[in-house]
């Protein structure tokens, strides 16, 4: 930005601020500041952060591709604070999926490489298969996937000692174990576990939970000494069961829901939650995962603030009642009830009285 004087103060700004002025950019945007004037001609080379997220403003997958590859084989090779890809939109035509997915792991690898601190990853249209192995750097602090899919024994973020956050969102998490000792804040919505048995998730470090919306069986929650907070919704058809119970299973053996649906365990997620200071647990109605975990219900020593949905609103309220007796040092009750029609009934009322309630 030149003065009334012709002079150019932004230029003139040390190369440290300059760089941190187009660390938030979107690298197509910090690369074209190269033509403002000789002194910012280089210094998108040195910028800790590759953003590619406006996939949207390309003309192709090529073009995208094109632009990362040669960013990456001109800028300097200096560690990497941030990296975010979201691949190229096209059409559900499997020559430009290939194309649009084609350099995905190959930028996973250089931005390991590059000791990256931040990973973000959103992959449009279509799951990517990303082999496990890539999923593991010493620097890794947050990572963030979109998309993505994992099948095997177990997805081990044991080498990323660093890692604090995790988030994903839509992936197909198809393994038998998530664990990672570091991970303090997870976060996995509408992701597709398991239709036979269950994903175990172990994340003894974590203080904060949000298990949204997930598809198939719900995974089950190893045990988390911290007090967490954890909000928690279920919606799954796999762990339903269309028949009135109060707290346990139905008892038919031709349910195809409730026999066997812990597995070896007696808890799929309230043991695990046990050592929380705030829960908010909502379900539809026939998800029976909840009820079915009452039957052995933890001590929930720790809880402060507790927020349920209809769910608990069985025909003799026991397993409401459950969670009070379990909860001795609990606060604040939420009940979040679905919308009923209020009618007055004072002006036929003729005698109240209330008994058994001092």
């Amino acid at each position: 930005m030149d003065t009334e004087d012709g002079e150019d103060r932004l230029s003139s700004l040390p190369e440290g601020l300059l760089e941190d002025i187009l660390f938030y950019l979107p690298s197509r945007d910090a690369v074209r500041t190269s033509v403002l004037a000789r002194r910012w001609r280089t210094v998108w080379k040195s910028v800790r952060a590759l953003r590619v997220m406006e996939s949207e403003s390309y003309q192709s997958a090529n073009e995208l591709n094109g632009f990362v590859n040669n960013m990456l084989l001109l800028r300097e090779t200096l560690p990497l604070n941030v990296v975010e890809i979201k691949s190229y939109h096209e059409s559900f035509d499997e020559d430009h999926n290939f194309e649009s997915l084609r350099y995905i792991e190959h930028w996973v690898r250089y931005a390991f490489l590059r000791e990256v601190k931040a990973l973000r990853l959103y992959i449009m249209d279509v799951d990517v298969m990303l082999p496990d192995k890539l999923l593991t750097s010493s620097k890794l602090e947050k990572l963030e996937l979109t998309r993505v899919v994992s099948e095997g024994p177990t997805l081990d973020f044991s080498s990323c000692p660093l890692l604090n956050d995790l988030k994903m969102e839509f992936c197909n998490l198809l393994v038998d174990k998530i664990t990672s000792p570091s991970i303090a804040h997870l976060s996995v919505t509408y992701c597709c576990f398991k239709s036979v048995g269950r994903t175990r998730i172990s994340t003894p470090n974590l203080v904060s939970l949000q298990l949204v919306d997930c598809r198939e069986r719900t995974p089950l929650l190893e045990s988390m000494p911290k007090p967490v907070s954890a909000f928690v919704r279920l919606c799954n058809r796999s762990d339903c069961c269309d028949k009135s119970y109060e707290i346990g299973d139905c008892g038919d053996n031709s349910c195809k829901g409730c026999p066997g649906s812990t597995g070896n365990s007696p808890s799929i997620l309230l043991q695990g939650l046990s050592c929380a200071a705030n829960l908010e647990l909502t379900a539809k109605k026939t998800v029976f995962v909840f009820r079915r975990d009452l039957t052995r219900c933890p001590i929930f020593s720790k809880l402060k603030t507790l927020l349920l949905n209809g769910w608990c609103l069985t025909r003799n309220f026991d397993a409401l009642v459950c969670f009070l007796q379990h909860s001795p040092a609990l606060e604040k009750l939420i009940l979040q009830l679905p919308e009923v029609r209020i009618c007055c009934v004072m002006i036929y009322l003729l005698e109240l009285s209330f008994n058994g309630v001092f």
